[in-house]
């Protein structure tokens, strides 16, 4: 019986996310994978179950987590009743924790998995930031109000993943992403 090696699985998951970033979902290779990993093609399938299976094994987690820390924002504000610029501070802190942990894979997420089941991961998130806008701006039934939230959210997560394809420091990934919270969304209470 043969038993799987944490480092060969390493190999191929970091091959893997390579070969996606760069290629995508539908132009990567699984034998240029197995190949950069140092693997014959069949012990690949061993680990995982094809393409399918190492996308699963990449981006499934931060896939399902990042709605769930969307949510638990929204109800950490409705909780405290926080002004929206202290909201922004908490979610571009959540931001930056998930980013550090899952970046790369948030990027294949954003850009490289058309035709998966993954395609909806950014309208998903947009729609429920959107949603928290919403709620914290306007609250009022209209239709302009709703698509003011919506526009705005679908451009700050445009300009949030710019900044995560830079590959910056997250010093310096913080502070633009505070600086962009602010162009959106400062004392948008008062300009609505």
């Amino acid at each position: 019986m043969q038993y799987k090696k944490k480092f060969i699985n390493d190999r191929i998951l970091e091959a893997g996310l390579n070969e996606y970033l760069e290629k995508g979902y539908r132009g990567g290779n699984i034998s240029t994978i197995a190949q950069n990993a140092g693997v014959p093609v069949g012990n690949l399938y061993r680990y995982f179950d094809g393409k399918s299976g190492l996308l699963d094994a990449l981006v499934k987690k931060p896939y399902q987590e990042f709605p769930k820390i969307v949510d638990q924002l929204a109800r950490i504000d409705v909780e405290t009743s926080l002004p929206l610029k202290d909201v922004m501070v908490r979610l571009t802190q959540m931001l930056l924790n998930i980013f550090e942990q899952y970046g790369k894979e948030i990027i294949i997420l954003a850009d490289k998995c058309a035709t998966t089941r993954y395609e909806d991961f950014i309208e998903k998130v947009a729609a429920q930031i959107a949603d928290l806008v919403y709620k914290k701006i306007y609250n009022d039934d209209s239709d302009l109000s709703r698509m003011m939230s919506n526009l705005a959210t679908t451009a700050f997560i445009d300009s949030i993943l710019q900044l995560l394809r830079l590959d910056l420091e997250r010093s310096v990934l913080e502070a633009m992403i505070l600086r962009v919270m602010n162009f959106y969304f400062y004392a948008i209470d008062v300009r609505k």
